[in-house]
C-alpha cells in the first residue's frame, strides 16, 4: 500500500487541489460515477442535490446510487459532505432523516460496492480514512493525506480496488506474462519431442 502526505491550501472544491486532481488523472478510467459531484467532478456521471450544480441527476446521493445496475460502473468518487453538519445544512434531512449520519454513509458505501465492477476502484474524501471497506469486498491500495495547515482539518483520500489484494505492478505481470509464455513454449516443444 502506498501512502503519500503533501501540503496544499484547503479548496471549496476538492477536485480542485493539484494533489487530488494528479492523483485522479493517474487513477480513473472508463465510466465513473459521483454521488456528490457539485461543480467540478470529473465523472461522467454525475450526481448532485443541488439543482444550481451542472450535474446529469439531481438526486439525494442514496437514492441516485441505487438507480445505477449492478457492476455497471468502473469506478466511484465518493466526496460527501464531511461532517453531519455540513451534510445536513446543504442536503437537508433525508432518508428518514439519517442523511449525512453514519447509517446514510453505511447504505451509500453498500451501494458504492455493488455497482463498481470487480477489479473497479472506490477513491474516497473525507476526514478518516475508512473508505468503503474490506467487508464491502474492497482492498486498501493508497492513502494521500493532505496537511492544511494547523486551522484546517486535513483531507484524506483513500483509493480503494473491488476485488482481493493490490493490483499486481507492471514487473509482477510481466513476470507472470513470462512464466505463461514460457510454460507454453514448454508444452509446445513437450508435444514435438513426442
Amino acid at each position: 500500500m502506498k501512502i503519500q502526505r503533501v501540503w496544499e491550501m484547503p479548496h471549496k472544491y476538492t477536485f480542485r487541489m493539484k494533489s487530488i486532481s494528479s492523483l485522479l488523472r493517474s487513477e480513473m478510467s472508463g465510466v465513473w460515477a459521483d454521488p456528490f459531484a457539485g461543480q467540478t467532478s470529473p465523472a461522467q456521471i454525475r450526481n448532485d442535490a443541488d439543482l444550481s450544480n451542472e450535474a446529469e441527476h439531481h438526486l439525494d446521493g442514496l437514492d441516485f446510487l441505487k438507480s445505477l445496475g449492478n457492476a455497471s460502473v468502473d469506478g466511484v468518487l465518493f466526496d460527501p459532505p464531511y461532517s453531519v453538519e455540513q451534510a445536513l445544512r446543504k442536503y437537508k434531512p433525508k432518508q428518514n432523516g439519517t442523511a449525512g449520519r453514519a447509517e446514510y454513509w453505511a447504505r451509500c458505501k453498500d451501494e458504492i460496492a455493488r455497482i463498481v465492477k470487480p477489479r473497479g476502484k472506490a477513491i474516497c474524501f473525507g476526514w478518516d480514512s475508512t473508505g468503503i471497506g474490506k467487508t464491502r469486498g474492497f482492498a486498501l491500495e493508497e492513502v494521500l493525506l493532505i496537511c492544511h495547515g494547523a486551522c484546517h482539518n486535513d483531507t484524506i483520500v483513500t483509493v480503494e480496488r473491488n476485488g482481493p489484494g493490490e493490483k499486481p505492478s507492471p514487473r509482477q505481470l510481466a513476470h507472470e506474462f513470462m512464466l505463461e509464455h514460457n510454460a507454453v513454449a514448454d508444452s509446445e516443444d513437450h508435444k514435438a519431442n513426442q
